[in-house]
């Protein structure tokens, strides 16, 4: 009935001209647990590409079209003419058949034979697709091992081996070798779920554990030769070759590649949209959308003069070809000439003291660029200063507070801080000031110890941050380091490696058995 694809074909350019204000795009798709990339790809005069002529849901839906009528040679062994417009969803590396629990997508189809999907299987477990038993677009015999499972339209919700049919003469689903030349009687111009038909019929609104999937390196019918079973079929490796006993070698741990949904011309020319891709319910392609932008650095938050870091992360399903950033003053003027590209965590560096905004943009495969220029921050000579007392914390101590002692930057006043927004953080943890109080030039804030000490452990001189805004909104940093100690889990170490309980009481005068010099070390006094 049909052919197959190969692996690896050029990103089909975009088919209209995307002169579209980004602001219209809500919010980009994520990738899922099991989804590494996406790609348009198309086999011969086939197309694929984001097209705004019909969508599902917002503005864009993907357009695949395979023009003409493919023709089997039966001297060569394969098929000539083919065409094929195809989705590519590619698998994290590990992503067995077992993961798979649906494959859904909305269609609307034009003409022709509705949209398929088809299963790329590493059957060897080399992670590559060795091109298969059959070539996956003309169907040619190959020596590969690795092999496909199809699910389509026709067989919807057909079970076999044999025939069935709901009454004398009617098939039960779409199947029947006479229709093939109506395409099985697909709806047109109309949007419905996966295999459905205009009405919801049962069991085609997804590919689930009940859909009828085909082996491609079988024959491609449910004739003897051909493998055909249930996704849960295949998962149980229960699945034999129609008239024989031969089982398929496919079951819940074989590994899965890629996830391909595509529109071909064996039965002749076909063109359909399709939008609102899911994989176990999670939405993959809805929408034709920038890539996402996250800056990690610069924050917003006052930096003093000097090397400014720049931290920028970006994703797309269809990938990240380029990042580039630059930055403008308060007069809106660009501070530097061209922007400047961006590949790995970097500084800036040069910045009088003002107010700036950081923008960063990034590019898709698709030539979609998206853009983030949500960070303003500062520059100030002389930065924020934080004191911390105690310098040494002992987590064993009963004290009632931390106090941190903070000299706000050149140009601004203590009475400039907003208290309510000063916070202490160490590796994630925040605790937020109680009180505080202005003393001069300089704004005195209490932590409660016993919350600050939960977040602390004994060790080196640790570096804890101190962060704020001002009553302008301008968000602020400094910090200080402390010491950290616990005297009774010193002790506890000591004992230890002293072979604990066998030397305590060895010296008389001593409770713990300790000698002298092991006392001094805890910083105590020898009595």
């Amino acid at each position: 009935m049909r052919s197959k694809k190969m692996m690896s074909l050029g990103i089909l350019s975009i088919l209209v001209s995307l002169v579209i204000p980004f602001t219209a795009f809500v919010a980009p798709t994520h990738a899922s647990s099991l989804m590494s990339g996406a790609e348009l790809s198309h086999s011969g005069a086939g197309a694929s590409g984001w097209s705004p002529a019909s969508a599902h849901e917002g503005a864009w839906a993907i357009r695949l079209v395979a023009p003409g009528k493919a023709a089997w040679n039966a001297t060569s062994g394969m098929g000539e003419d083919v065409n094929e417009g195809r989705i590519i969803i590619r698998l994290d590396p590990g992503t067995t058949l077992g993961d798979i629990e649906s494959i859904s997508w909305w269609a609307n189809t034009d003409y022709g034979y509705p949209p398929h999907v088809d299963i790329l299987l590493d059957m060897d477990g080399d992670g590559a697709f060795d091109g298969g038993k059959k070539d996956l677009v003309t169907g040619e015999s190959l020596s590969g091992r690795d092999d496909v499972l199809v699910a389509e339209f026709a067989y919807q919700p057909y079970r076999g081996p044999g025939y069935q049919y709901s009454s004398p003469g009617v098939p039960y689903g779409h199947y029947a070798p006479d229709w093939q030349s109506s395409y099985y009687y697909p709806t047109y111009d109309v949007w419905v779920r996966t295999f459905q038909n205009a009405t919801a019929e049962m069991g085609t609104a997804q590919v689930n554990n009940e859909t009828v999937l085909w082996l491609y390196s079988g024959l491609p019918g449910p004739y003897p030769g051909g493998f055909f079973g249930t996704l849960s079929d295949f998962k149980e490796g229960t699945v034999s070759v129609i008239g024989d006993a031969d089982l398929a070698e496919v079951n819940a741990s074989t590994a899965v590649l890629e996830i391909q949904i595509e529109v071909d011309n064996w039965i002749g020319p076909a063109k359909a949209y399709v939008d609102d891709v899911a994989i176990n319910g999670e939405m993959l392609l809805s929408e034709l959308l920038p890539p996402e932008i996250v800056v990690n650095e610069p924050e917003a938050v006052i930096y003093e003069s000097g090397e400014i870091p720049v931290n920028i992360s970006a994703r797309d399903p269809f990938g990240v070809t380029s990042i580039w950033y630059n930055v403008k003053n308060s007069a809106g003027a660009w501070v530097y000439a061209a922007n400047r590209t961006y590949t790995s965590p970097t500084t800036m560096s040069g910045f009088l003291n003002g107010d700036y905004r950081f923008y960063a943009w990034a590019e898709n495969a698709l030539e979609l660029v998206g853009v983030n220029s949500e960070i303003r921050f500062s520059v100030l000579s002389g930065g924020v200063k934080v004191d911390l007392n105690p310098d040494t914390l002992n987590l064993r101590s009963r004290g009632r507070w931390i106090t941190a002692r903070i000299t706000p930057p050149e140009g601004y006043k203590a009475e400039d801080i907003d208290i309510g927004t000063v916070r202490l953080e160490f590796s994630g943890e925040i605790v937020h000031a109680d009180w505080g109080n202005v003393e001069g030039d300089v704004l005195m804030v209490k932590f409660r110890r016993s919350a600050v000490a939960q977040i602390l452990s004994a060790g080196d001189e640790v570096e804890i941050k101190v962060r704020g805004s001002l009553e302008n909104g301008a968000a602020f940093e400094g910090s200080d380091t402390i010491r950290v100690i616990d005297p009774w889990k010193s002790l506890h170490m000591l004992m230890k490696r002293n072979n604990g309980v066998s030397s305590i009481g060895q010296h008389k005068g001593n409770r713990f058995g300790l000698g002298k010099s092991h006392v001094n070390q805890l910083g105590g006094k020898d009595k």
